[in-house]
């Protein structure tokens, strides 16, 4: 995996929206791309932490949907979009730093439809997610989502 030390932000990290404090910037997201997938880790923080000590399950929804989200954004520069639907299974839990992957398996004129993966430190699979995402009416001097 990408170490993000090492990832230039000649690899898009100026594709992600910034100067205003959203809620991936509350979270703590750290994103990037890697080739053809966006890479997502999320550092320890004891309040987002649910009752046992582990992540949130809401957290590990936010940084999947963040992951599936960026993957678009990876493949389309400037491009915005809402989720419309996302499945996740949780298969375990942690406490520690979590590394999430996003990657677009579809586009159409109008539609996106995506898979991300958590993983804990020892790299195995604590969740994964689809969803589809409907692009939003482009701003001036943005992308258009065009068919593949």
């Amino acid at each position: 995996m990408t170490d993000l030390a090492s990832a230039s932000t000649a690899t898009g990290q100026e594709m992600f929206p910034s100067g205003r404090f959203t809620f991936q910037e509350f979270l703590g997201l750290e994103r990037w791309i890697d080739g053809d997938v966006v890479r997502v880790r999320l550092r320890h923080r004891p309040e987002l932490m649910n009752y046992i000590g582990s992540f949130h399950g809401g957290v590990l929804m936010s940084v999947l949907d963040a992951a599936m989200a960026g993957a678009i954004r990876a493949q389309m520069p400037g491009c915005s979009m809402v989720t419309i639907d996302m499945a996740t299974h949780f298969m375990g839990s942690t406490s520690g730093e979590i590394n999430a992957v996003g990657r677009v398996l579809r586009r159409t004129r109008t539609l996106c439809f995506c898979t991300a993966e958590i993983f804990d430190e020892a790299g195995e699979l604590i969740a994964s997610a689809t969803g589809s995402f409907k692009y939003r009416p482009a701003a001036a001097g943005t992308v258009q989502p065009t068919r593949e």
